[in-house]
């Protein structure tokens, strides 16, 4: 956090923070529907689909989860500017707990993505997954990206198979909807209605 003219502010690092990541799960989000859809494409357009489709879901995602983790840190460093005087007790709770929600989803969305694919081995039909970063298999031969979880084939009567790990994601992927829904709701709100500086703060700095 900086001081403007004896103002708290956002850092100009953490609202590149903010802003890059909601525009990476702009396109993480998409990318992964996409995939999901062409997963039995028989066809060579629908197979290159999701293999692009994959790419661009896998490498998203372990970027953000390196992300999140660098802005973890630097959120402890440069705690918060406060809300403004006027928020009620009850709202400025609501945000406390709505964002650490948030931060919490940011990690467990791609580590239990990540679980998924490591937990899913080749067997009854189905071959082992990869896991894109950018074109290269991380799981592959000399890949440098571990499975998290042992695998294990994916009807194996077992808890922690690729079922759980797939169901985490997406429940995740529901309960981070509608929190992000009420995170940007509620700065609209501050911007339109209450007429304060919250959102302008997070644009481009204390006014």
């Amino acid at each position: 956090m900086m001081e403007s003219a004896g103002k708290p502010e956002w850092t100009r690092t953490a609202r590149l923070l903010h802003w890059g990541m909601a525009l990476a799960i702009a396109a993480e989000v998409p990318a992964g529907f996409i995939m999901s859809w062409t997963y039995a494409a028989k066809d060579a357009a629908g197979k290159q689909d999701h293999i692009l489709a994959s790419q661009t879901h896998h490498t998203i995602g372990l970027l953000l989860l390196a992300t999140v983790l660098f802005r973890l840190v630097w959120r402890w460093r440069h705690p918060a500017p406060p809300l403004p005087a006027a928020t009620p007790r009850w709202q400025a709770w609501l945000a406390r707990v709505t964002q650490a929600l948030l931060y919490a989803l940011l990690l467990v969305i791609p580590l239990s993505g990540w679980a998924a694919l490591s937990a899913m081995a080749e067997g009854s039909g189905y071959p082992a997954p990869p896991i894109w970063f950018f074109s290269h298999n991380g799981f592959g031969p000399g890949g440098l990206i571990p499975h998290i979880v042992p695998p294990v084939a994916w009807n194996a009567p077992v808890l922690f198979n690729f079922g759980f790990f797939a169901r985490m994601h997406i429940y995740s992927l529901m309960v981070g909807a509608v929190l992000l829904v009420l995170h940007g709701g509620a700065a609209l709100v501050h911007h339109f209605v209450r007429r304060d500086d919250v959102l302008r703060a997070m644009l481009r700095g204390a006014k």
